[in-house]
């Protein structure tokens, strides 16, 4: 049998856990941050995001952060940032922003442009599998703009899609109001040719683009 303090340990460890677990996966929400490296300042970008990327790590960040570079599509060489899995109020609460954003001024703004700062809402109902992204080589990202008033429609049009594993997300401030980012995993640069293509009826669809992105393991952190 196991003694008590062994399993009040036990519960506790488990409280902990669980509880921690809560903290890094609370929601469905997403902020979502393009940057534009400056003209041959790549490297220096490069190496003074990873710099950013360290201090999240020594102030115990309790937020993931994902990294990828753009390797197809018109956003060519930018590069996308995001924190997943946030109830919405957790923007109100991270970790100290004024160190954070004096350390972002230090090590990333003088080699880059910040393009975009959005927030999405993650939909399950339209979602297929694990939720996306991880830490899969690539990314395959397809942005829709739709027909102001033609939200349910395009919606309703995903229900019927099987592209196996995908993602959908909901722009919910930063942009147009009526756009969709839907994701999917990619194991290579060129199996993100080959996944299934994703058909939406035009009449509600503005604007339709894919992209293709890298994903960068030194410039992401996971508690």
């Amino acid at each position: 049998m196991i003694g008590y303090e062994k399993l009040l340990f036990l519960c506790i460890l488990f409280t902990l856990w669980t509880s921690g677990y809560a903290q890094h996966s609370s929601g469905e929400f997403a902020r979502v941050v393009v940057i534009q490296p400056k003209p041959g300042a790549s490297a220096d970008f490069t190496a003074g995001y990873e710099r950013h990327i360290a201090w999240h790590r020594n102030n115990n960040d309790p937020w993931s952060w994902y990294g990828w570079f753009f390797v197809l599509g018109d956003r060519l060489g930018q590069f996308m940032d995001g924190t997943f899995n946030h109830a919405l109020a957790d923007f109100d609460k991270s970790i100290l922003p004024v160190e954070d954003a004096a350390d972002n001024q230090k090590n990333v703004v003088p080699h880059a442009d910040f393009i975009s700062h959005t927030i999405y809402e993650r939909l399950p109902h339209l979602s297929h599998g694990p939720s996306l992204p991880d830490t899969s080589p690539y990314l395959a990202l397809y942005t829709f703009v739709v027909t102001p008033g033609n939200e349910q429609k395009f919606e309703s049009s995903l229900k019927g899609l099987s592209p196996g594993r995908m993602s959908v997300f909901k722009l919910r401030i930063g942009g147009p109001m009526t756009q969709y980012l839907l994701m999917r995993a990619a194991t290579s640069f060129s199996s993100g040719a080959s996944l299934p293509e994703i058909k939406l009826p035009a009449a509600i669809v503005r604007d339709a683009k894919s992209e293709l992105l890298r994903f960068q393991s030194t410039m992401s952190y996971f508690p």
